[in-house]
Parts: structure tokens; C-alpha cells; sequence
């Protein structure tokens, strides 16, 4: 079997598996709990007495540690108590060898196996082989091949007990993972959507807003002129409903180009002169998208937020970066200190906030200031995106 059928077999783990796993260790581990009989057949062979009553007691109290501990490693439960079970199961494995008799050995595999399922790391492994090494030394009173017998089984059977409870536990966490995935995905997309939807809307309904009080200003006389307005918010209206359901399907590309030509025409029609510096072409199709939402939002919050009258889109270049400022002279004396901050006048603010999510996901930075009435939104990319920065507030892109 190969590695990658290994893995596509443990992605279909499910609750069924899981449950099936777990019936299975606790049934092993349960079961060789009836080793227990053959020391506890040897000590009522003696004269009944205190010997046999203090035997009968180690060796119920030793299984009643190991079944406390092994069920509850099944069940993937654990807590501080299970130390002080493992403390007191060691000194009464400890104490069955002078009251249990020989036959004692047939519970060696109890103290391994339970250190392997109540620590973790390095100190299961440790105390899995020095609970070996600690039986044969209470053992070398008896006959060596009895010795090596015994402690062979006991390290086989503690191993295949220790690595079926663990395997049981491990596709219990498995099968959590991933319904947290499935719940980080949900929660992803519904941040995708509400992000898309309002730099979409954002951007199409200021636009639209702009236009109509263009319209409105238009005296009845120049007719063509109105129409010609309306025609236009007509357009972008049906734009908006197509981006909409775009969004809604998660199929909407962007076009740095186009959005650069889109957004300087709006505007150019808005009364604000525009003055774009051209952008490198060896930019990668990540970058650029994300360079078109930020375009379109630092458009949208010019329109909203500004009275420009110049608009200003400077390019540096230096090594594999790429630094963009989008600059206008517009700010209102009212909102400076908010913009200042990188807060949106809009409620929730959440647009130069999902600005700063589509920069981040690429390997870019967002900067803003205010100096001299002039509002600068910097943006700083790699001309290629860096796969290991495709992270953001939700997780991980791909």
C-alpha cells in the first residue's frame, strides 16, 4: 500500500470507525484483565490468612489501575487524577511480587502499558521501558528462562495494547480535526462572501450614488446628457447584480487593467483629475488581484470619504517588491482622525480591513497617513506571491 492511499483511506474516517476503534482497544484491554486469575489461583492455594488476603487485595487494587487507566485512554479522557492512579500503580506493582507469588509475572505487561497511554512524548517511552527493566529485576529471584519468557511477553504484549489504544485515540483526534477543518472551511467562505460582497456593492453603489447627484445637476435642457448619465447607472446596476452573483458562485476574477482603466473613468467623471503611473508587467496573477481590490476600495473610499480633486497612483520598484501609493487631496478636516487610524467612516469598517486580509494572503502590507490635507494609501507586494504567506485571519489559502 502506497503512503498516498494510506492517507486518502484515513481522510474517510468517520464516526463509524472511530466508534469501531475504540470498541476494539476496550475490549483487548478489558480482556487481558483475566490475566489477573492465574496470580490470584496461585495465592488462594495458600493457608487462608493475612498473606493471602494482602495478596488478593495487590493484585485487585493493580488490575483496578490498570482498568481505570486503560479505559480512560481509550475514551481519549485524562486528568491529574490518572498521575496519582499511575504513582500508586507503580508501588503496588512493586508489592505483588512478595504476596502474589511467582505467577505475578503473567501482569507484567499492566505497568508498561499503562505508562505508554497516561504520559506523552518522551516520558511514555521512558517510563514504558523502565516499567519493563523494573519487573525483570523483581524477577531475578526466579528461574532465568522464566525471567526472559515473562519479560518478552510482557514487552509484546504492553506494546500491541499500548499501540492499539493510542491508534484508537489518534483516529478519535483525526476525525475532530476534521470537523474543526470543516468548520474553519464554512466559516472561510462566509468571510470571503461578505468581504466580496462589500467591496463589490461598496465600490458599485458609490459610484451610482455619484452619478445620480451628477444627474440631478443637469439642467433639463442638455436631455442627451441626462440620458447618457442614466444609461450609465444603468449599466453599473446590472454590473452590480452580475458581481453579485458572481460572488455568490466564488467565480469572480479580477482585472488589475481593466479596474485601473474602470476606476479612473469614474473619477475623471467625478470631477477628479487622475494621474496613474503604469504598473510592471512581470507581476503575478496573485498580485495583481489583489492590487485590483485595492485600487476599487481606495477609489470607493475617495468617492465616499474625500472632496478630491486630484488622484495620484505612484509606482517604485526595488529588488522583488513592488511599493503602490494611491494619494488625493481631499480629506475632510471632520473624518481625518479616523482615516488617520485606518478606520472607514462606513459602518463596521470593514473594507480597508479585508483590504489588509487580500494583501496579507499574497506577502503585502497596507500603510496609510494623512500629511498636508493629502491621504497616501501605500501598498507594499512582492512581485510574486509568496506561498508561505498565504495565510490569513481564518487559515490557510491555497
Amino acid at each position: 500500500m502506497t503512503p498516498s492511499t494510506t492517507r486518502q483511506q484515513l481522510t474517510t474516517v468517520g464516526p463509524g470507525t472511530v466508534r469501531l476503534a475504540r470498541i476494539a482497544a476496550a475490549t483487548f484491554s478489558v480482556g487481558m484483565a483475566a490475566f489477573a486469575a492465574i496470580p490470584l489461583a496461585e495465592v488462594l492455594e495458600g493457608p487462608p490468612g493475612v498473606r493471602v488476603a494482602i495478596g488478593v487485595a495487590l493484585i485487585t487494587a493493580l488490575t483496578g489501575c490498570y482498568l481505570w487507566l486503560g479505559v480512560r485512554a481509550v475514551l481519549g479522557r485524562n486528568a491529574r487524577l490518572d498521575l496519582w492512579v499511575l504513582v500508586a500503580m507503580t508501588a503496588l506493582n512493586v508489592a505483588v511480587p512478595f504476596a502474589g507469588g511467582a505467577s505475578w509475572l503473567s501482569l507484567g505487561f499492566m505497568l508498561p502499558f499503562a505508562f505508554a497511554v497516561t504520559l506523552a512524548g518522551r516520558p511514555a517511552w521512558w517510563g514504558f521501558f523502565a516499567a519493563i527493566v523494573l519487573n525483570v529485576a523483581l524477577a531475578v529471584p526466579q528461574e532465568l528462562n522464566w525471567v526472559l519468557f515473562s519479560g518478552l511477553q510482557s514487552l509484546l504484549t504492553a506494546a500491541a495494547l499500548a499501540g492499539l489504544t493510542i491508534f484508537a485515540t489518534l483516529l478519535s483526534e483525526l476525525q475532530r480535526t476534521r470537523e474543526e477543518l470543516a468548520r474553519l472551511a464554512i466559516t472561510e467562505e462566509r468571510l470571503r462572501f461578505a468581504r466580496e460582497l462589500h467591496d463589490v456593492l461598496g465600490h458599485n453603489l458609490s459610484v451610482i450614488a455619484m452619478r445620480t447627484e451628477l444627474s440631478m445637476r443637469i439642467p433639463s435642457a442638455q436631455r442627451s446628457r441626462l440620458h447618457g448619465e442614466l444609461t450609465e447607472i444603468h449599466d453599473i446596476a446590472r454590473r452590480s447584480l452580475h458581481d453579485v452573483r458572481a460572488v455568490v458562485k466564488g467565480y469572480r476574477e479580477m482585472s488589475l487593467e481593466k479596474e485601473l482603466a474602470g476606476v479612473r473613468k469614474v473619477l475623471e467623471s467625478a470631477g477628479v483629475k487622475c494621474d496613474f503611473a503604469d504598473l510592471p508587467s512581470s507581476v503575478s496573477a496573485e498580485v495583481s488581484v489583489a492590487l485590483a481590490w485595492a485600487v476599487r476600495e481606495a477609489a470607493t473610499n475617495l468617492l465616499r470619504h474625500s472632496d478630491a480633486t486630484v488622484c495620484l497612483l505612484g509606482v517604485e520598484s526595488e529588488d522583488d517588491r513592488i511599493r503602490v501609493t494611491v494619494a488625493n487631496d481631499g480629506v475632510r478636516q471632520g473624518a481625518a482622525a479616523a482615516r488617520a487610524a485606518g478606520v472607514e467612516a462606513t459602518v463596521g469598517g470593514s473594507g480597508l480591513a479585508g483590504l489588509d486580509e487580500r494583501l496579507a494572503q499574497v506577502g503585502g502590507t497596507c500603510d496609510r497617513h494623512l500629511e498636508d490635507g493629502w491621504f497616501t494609501l501605500s501598498l507594499d507586494v512582492p512581485s510574486r506571491a509568496l506561498a508561505a504567506s498565504l495565510t490569513s485571519a481564518t487559515g490557510d489559502r491555497k
